[in-house]
């Protein structure tokens, strides 16, 4: 899992730098060059849509993503561990939904072209919802497999 992490991280990398470039070039060429260039808004929204959903399942293995426990802090620890389960269990609801979501937008768009990219297909933008869903899943569900570790280790964090 640490390879894949690592993998996934290096490609948001590039997905950053590329965002910054496209971004970049179009404060260049419309402020000193006076000539906007229109396909770097596409490019840096694809590149921003494939930074976020190919972190989400980092963030997920991690345990690094934002959340709120002051109620869960509260609750005893037999009763956490399955409001964890049932948070778990309706998150991978939620990410298996967005990516069957994703995966039909994705057909019902496979014809249509952004305005100032032609040979840009629409579906590619969904197809980053798909792969951040899937191996959110997959991410979400290793991390519930070692719940016991998990806890321990934000009951550390929380008493620091």
């Amino acid at each position: 899992m640490k390879k894949l992490e690592k993998i996934i991280e290096s490609c948001a990398l590039v997905f950053l730098v590329g965002m910054l470039i496209c971004c970049l070039l179009q404060v260049l060429f419309r402020f000193v060059v006076k000539l906007p260039v229109t396909f770097t808004e596409e490019f840096s929204r694809m590149f921003y849509i494939w930074m976020v959903f190919l972190m989400l399942p980092v963030l997920e293995s991690k345990n690094e993503q934002l959340k709120v426990t002051y109620f869960f802090d509260k609750v005893p620890r037999k009763l956490r561990i399955g409001l964890y389960w049932v948070m778990t269990a309706a998150y991978v609801a939620f990410l298996a939904i967005l990516s069957y979501g994703s995966y039909e937008v994705m057909g019902q768009v496979s014809t249509l072209t952004f305005g100032s990219t032609t040979w840009l297909i629409m579906s590619y933008q969904y197809i980053p919802i798909l792969v951040g869903g899937v191996f959110g899943i997959v991410f979400v569900v290793y991390r519930a497999a070692h719940i016991k570790t998990v806890l321990q280790e934000a009951e550390e964090e929380y008493k620091v």
